[in-house]
């Protein structure tokens, strides 16, 4: 049996060529960039056992891994049409690269850091919304203790040493395999433009597709996922820029054009794709050695969250369980604090 895979490329090898040198090094940045350093597109991005399944005999298997490089052998072909000047390209190619940006929304540490931390959320709702009083019947149906002291010591437990979930490879490549086809098709049905720089260079990150939301729903404090996105942006290349828009969404002026098109880049647009790079990016950037794309940006810190809670939850929990949480010294901002953990 062949020796399993497992470094496991979070973002493409391939994919990270078009931003490296002859010699297959790319510079990468660590946010919030007080470390900068040269390093091989075989080590960027590189997770030990992240595509690692657990198989139906109890194994470790590294199927989805193989399954995930079908999509990049397809999508290698299409950027070689891309590099090379093609546009608009086949419905073969378009289909690869639709393909390829939808593994790359869902593939990352961000989805699976999402799953983790919804479910943990959900895990912490339950327990407010039952309260003591669901706690006591359910440590009654386990056959413990339900005095007062008991109960109220439980009860404490659960917001002082929260119970955190997990997500596993098996949840996030069950979620992957699940809404591959749609998130394709949805790229798809998009109008597509490509931007090419002749001097302009462009970075990528560790999660180089960036969603451009419309400003009303951020204003109205909607939030933005794949469907509602006005623009899908991103870098092909360290010269080529990808936009896919809403077809709604799309300027007039661009959208007489026709359904795929090709612009030249400005020092505008440039500056435009490397600031969705840096909005998209959670610890890493990567730029070619001879470029400097990200000099005059502040650069943030490492996205250590990707679900923010806006409702004041401590108002959920009943009035005596919340005394009970104030005598052991566990108050409204200690709540706060533990959702941003």
């Amino acid at each position: 049996m062949p020796e399993q895979a497992r470094r496991h490329h979070v973002v493409s090898k391939f994919y990270l060529r078009y931003f490296a040198n002859d010699n297959e090094r790319v510079t990468t940045v660590m946010l919030p960039g007080d470390r900068t350093f040269p390093q091989s597109i075989g080590d960027a991005s590189v997770q030990i056992d992240y595509y690692t399944v657990i198989d139906q005999a109890g194994q470790q298997s590294d199927a989805a891994e193989q399954a995930l490089s079908l999509v990049e052998a397809a999508a290698a072909a299409a950027w070689r049409e891309v590099a090379a000047g093609a546009w608009p390209l086949s419905d073969q190619h378009r289909q690869s690269v639709a393909a390829w940006v939808a593994l790359q929304l869902l593939r990352g540490s961000s989805v699976r850091n999402r799953m983790s931390e919804m479910a943990s959320h959900a895990l912490l709702l339950e327990v407010i919304l039952g309260g003591r009083a669901r706690l006591r019947e359910a440590l009654s149906a386990a056959g413990e203790p339900v005095d007062d002291d008991t109960v109220n010591r439980e009860w404490i437990g659960h917001f002082k040493n929260p119970v955190r979930a997990e997500a596993r490879a098996n949840h996030h490549m069950q979620h992957l395999a699940n809404m591959l086809p749609r998130v394709t098709q949805s790229l798809l049905d998009r109008l597509w433009i490509l931007t090419v720089f002749e001097r302009k260079a462009l970075a990528t990150s560790d999660h180089p597709v960036h969603l451009v939301p419309y400003e009303e729903m951020m204003r109205m404090g909607r939030g933005t996922g794949i469907e509602n996105a006005m623009v899908i942006h991103v870098p092909l290349t360290r010269r080529h820029s990808l936009a896919m828009y809403q077809p709604a969404a799309v300027p007039p002026q661009l959208a007489a054009l026709g359904c795929d098109i090709r612009q030249p880049g400005v020092a505008a647009t440039a500056l435009y794709s490397n600031s969705c790079t840096l909005n998209s990016a959670r610890r890493f950037l990567f730029h070619h050695p001879d470029d400097a794309p990200l000099a005059g940006f502040d650069l943030s810190e490492p996205r250590e969250r990707e679900v923010v809670v806006h409702a004041q939850l401590w108002g959920w929990i009943a009035e005596d369980d919340r005394q009970v949480l104030l005598d052991a010294g566990f108050g409204p901002d200690d709540l706060a604090a533990l959702l941003e953990q």
